[in-house]
């Protein structure tokens, strides 16, 4: 493994550590919690099932820092053409967003009380 692609390796596991390091604390928080977003994180009113709140926003982030470990590690390992490394890095950081989009509108048609 040459230099750049050490480091290209250590700061795709800081990032991803730090998404699943969100979802965790999502995960276990106690009150509900927000999407990061902008938008204020509803009140204990509004979701009536808090666990289930916290535990489908921690996922989404669990996995969108899963999904970008995953793709940092296979550009560095598998892939050998630096085209195809930078767009499996790219679709890794991008792709995941839209699936946190969806999610969380599908929770919020789900869980939260207007």
């Amino acid at each position: 493994m040459d230099a750049s692609s050490a480091i290209t390796l250590g700061i795709g596991i800081l990032v991803s550590a730090v998404l699943i390091g969100i979802g965790v604390l999502q995960w276990r928080s106690k009150k509900p919690v927000g999407f990061y977003s902008g938008e204020e994180p509803p009140t204990e009113k509004q979701v009536p099932d808090r666990r289930a709140w916290n535990r489908g926003h921690g996922m989404l982030w669990i996995g969108y820092g899963s999904i970008m470990l995953a793709c940092f590690v296979l550009a560095v390992f598998v892939m050998s053409d630096p085209l195809y490394k930078a767009l499996l890095m790219f679709a890794g950081g991008i792709f995941p967003v839209l699936l946190l989009v969806i999610g969380h509108n599908a929770l919020i048609k789900k869980y939260k009380v207007m």
